[in-house]
């Protein structure tokens, strides 16, 4: 039998509040079966767009279950057009980008999708909505975007995806930010654990940005909400590594390309309404000074993903760890707008006085080696960020800054046109047309 991974079916609970997807992965003499939950805080109304939003977490959460051998061929029980069958290619081979760098797979390797016959799940279903469901993360960004929209009067609620009992910092945020907090349980399959283990099974990053946001459409069709927003920056959208004739990008499901070609299969494939970015025109740089504004969220936020793991034992005392590039960046990004001894406070430490951090440092200024593969800012953004911060007469008897002044990093240079260019919104993103003045007025007066 050929090697493949099959979409089974999924199954809704009789109160309609647990959804099971099941899976099974052929690979030789051996075969699996998958079945992972997501357990929704309301019942889903029994609807065609719900349908077709869960026909769609079903294909997109059986990725990471195909990625553990990279089968060549895909079944699947769904009528499929050629647009349709394009976008999910799209998905494997941008979204597996960085799995299959680290692994060393090539991309002609991955199965494809083909237009099909099968259950007459496609086309958009009918909806009428109102209001802003924002994907609330526990980081700068999100909040940078949920203040952007109720500064605008919109009607604001909040979501998270869960994995296990792990909400991260999300509900701390959304109780700052006074909006309520939807959270979905994901449940992956325990049989995935045992499986990684064996010889000749790989491990890696997925697009989850993908998924979250199919979640947060799925909570948008229950509670009539017209957008779903996610608080993506315009650095999100560059790749980092260029490797096999083509370019690796950690973040390529939160990247400006794949937020248009959501945009159009959702309005074709599940609703009318509208999936997108609230911050795309900002820069990191200009992110974090308008998160400088909140500081009610200070001892709250954090983009550390180990606070977020599953294993609550293996999560960081504090909200910030020597663990995550992330760290080390948040940390230089906020540097020019914090007060030296309330960011110090912030973070619990002074990452630019730590000597375990000297390689990431360099891999984060761009001074040797390779960017690492994480949502953390870029070369330009950070050596910016550190001569904005040294210039201001924070950090000079640090050991990272003082390496910076001696390796040519920080220099005497006018960074007013550069400083100025990153605190300018960009004009490309996909924000609706009709919010767009609201949303523009806002950033626009944070920036000031």
């Amino acid at each position: 039998m050929q090697d493949s991974f099959t979409y089974q079916t999924f199954r809704v609970s009789d109160d309609r509040q647990t959804v099971y997807f099941d899976y099974a992965l052929s690979r030789g003499d051996d075969s699996f079966s998958f079945t992972e939950s997501l357990q929704f805080p309301v019942a889903l109304p029994d609807t065609t767009a719900v349908a077709r939003a869960l026909r769609a977490l079903h294909l997109a959460l059986g990725i990471s279950y195909y990625k553990l051998f990279v089968p060549p061929t895909i079944i699947h029980p769904y009528a499929m057009d050629g647009d349709e069958a394009s976008f999910w290619n799209m998905v494997w081979v941008g979204g597996l980008g960085e799995f299959l760098y680290i692994n060393k797979i090539s991309p002609a390797r991955l199965a494809a999708f083909n237009a099909q016959d099968g259950q007459t799940l496609t086309g958009a279903g009918s909806f009428e909505g109102h209001g802003v469901l924002l994907g609330i993360g526990g980081g700068k960004d999100s909040i940078v975007a949920g203040e952007v929209l109720k500064a605008g009067g919109m009607d604001v609620e909040g979501f998270v995806m869960a994995t296990g009992e792990q909400r991260g910092q999300a509900q701390a945020v959304s109780d700052i930010m006074a909006v309520p907090l939807h959270a979905v349980k994901r449940t992956l399959d325990r049989t995935l654990l045992t499986v990684q283990a064996q010889p000749g099974a790989y491990t890696g990053h997925v697009p989850i940005s993908l998924i979250f946001g199919l979640v947060g459409v799925t909570l948008a069709l229950a509670g009539q909400k017209r957008y779903v927003v996610v608080a993506n920056e315009a650095s999100a959208s560059l790749p980092r590594i260029t490797w096999q004739h083509g370019s690796v990008n950690h973040q390529w499901s939160k990247s400006l390309d794949f937020e248009r070609a959501f945009q159009a299969f959702i309005t074709a494939n599940i609703a009318p309404l509208t999936y997108f970015s609230a911050v795309r025109s900002l820069t990191s740089v200009a992110i974090a000074k308008a998160f400088s504004k909140f500081p009610q969220y200070f001892p709250v936020f954090t983009s550390d993903n180990s606070v977020f793991r599953i294993d609550a034992s293996k999560r960081p005392a504090t909200l910030w760890s020597l663990e995550s590039p992330k760290s080390l960046s948040s940390f230089i990004l906020l540097a020019p707008w914090l007060d030296e001894a309330v960011l110090k406070q912030t973070f619990g430490r002074d990452f630019l006085n730590e000597e375990s951090l000297e390689t990431l440092f360099w891999e984060l200024t761009g001074k040797e080696g390779e960017p690492p593969l994480d949502c953390v800012g870029t070369v330009d953004e950070l050596v910016l960020s550190l001569n904005l911060a040294y210039r201001q007469g924070k950090f000079h008897g640090d050991r990272l800054m003082q390496r910076a002044v001696v390796e040519g990093i920080v220099h005497d240079h006018n960074w007013s046109d550069v400083l100025t260019s990153m605190l300018t919104p960009q004009a490309d993103h996909a924000v609706p047309l009709e919010l767009q003045d609201t949303i523009m007025q806002q950033i626009t007066d944070l920036l000031a």
